[in-house]
């Protein structure tokens, strides 16, 4: 029995035109279970941008929030807030920069920009209006900022230069800040010894920068479709895209189904 952790975005989900899960994807969830594996999820996205997710494809094993929740059967096993020490630094920063800084706690997004191209959607994934005003912010499990980290200044306080109990995630087109131990891999390994299992049945499959660490230190990694240059680079395998039937191709090819 294997457990293999997904990646959502670009990897369960396509984002090529509207966000949609390819057939071949369902379907390769559905014959990894009847072989007798655990399909998993291992995704940057706080829990109530995954759970709708998860339950579309049936998944009981969730590592979110970059590893800073996790949850087995509906339990969460284990969260990591960050202090009200970065919440007033977050603060502080929103108010120079309200048109580009946003966070979660793990029923919120909370953002003073109107995000109107997002909202919709993660209105969607969450199932309810999930936005709230960033003043009404009392516990943090990630903040961003909607630039690249080359693009940072000094004045971008946390996000440029983050305290040592934190960890900067640079992405492609954002930062994201949160509690310095969570790291996808981190999640995974928690929820693997919670289990009893052994890690060297884990497989992962990811796409992006946050990915890299998860896809490296798996048993086998698999970079899907057109990933990040750390993707790629970290990875046993590289699959197709997603639209073209990545997924179920590299189940049949690693013989899980």
């Amino acid at each position: 029995m294997k457990y293999i952790f997904f990646d959502i975005d670009n990897t369960l989900i396509s984002h090529r035109g509207q966000p949609h899960i390819p057939p071949g994807t369902l379907k390769a969830i559905e014959l990894l279970k009847k072989s007798g594996h655990v399909p998993a999820i291992a995704t940057g996205r706080a829990s109530f941008l995954t759970m709708k997710t998860a339950a579309s494809f049936g998944i009981d094993y969730i590592v979110c929030s970059g590893g800073s929740e996790i949850f087995i059967k509906g339990e969460k096993i284990h969260s990591a807030f960050l202090s009200d020490d970065h919440i007033e630094a977050f603060l502080e920063i929103s108010k120079k920069f309200p048109e580009i800084t946003a966070a979660v706690d793990d029923k919120y997004l909370y953002a003073d920009a109107a995000f109107d191209p997002f909202r919709n959607y993660f209105n969607s994934q969450a199932g309810y209006d999930c936005f709230r005003p960033i003043k009404e912010l009392e516990h943090l499990l990630m903040c961003y900022v909607m630039r690249p980290h080359e693009e940072l200044t000094a004045e971008h306080g946390i996000f440029f230069s983050p305290p040592e109990d934190t960890r900067l995630e640079k992405m492609r087109s954002f930062t994201e800040v949160r509690y310095g131990l969570s790291t996808k891999w981190n999640g995974i390994e928690r929820m693997i010894n919670h289990l009893g299992a052994d890690i060297e049945d884990v497989i992962t499959f990811g796409d992006g920068p946050n990915d890299a660490e998860m896809l490296k230190r798996a048993n086998i990694g698999v970079a899907v479709g057109i990933s990040s240059d750390e993707a790629r680079n970290a990875a046993d395998y590289v699959c197709d895209d997603i639209d073209n039937g990545g997924i179920l191709t590299a189940c049949e090819y690693l013989g899980l189904i």
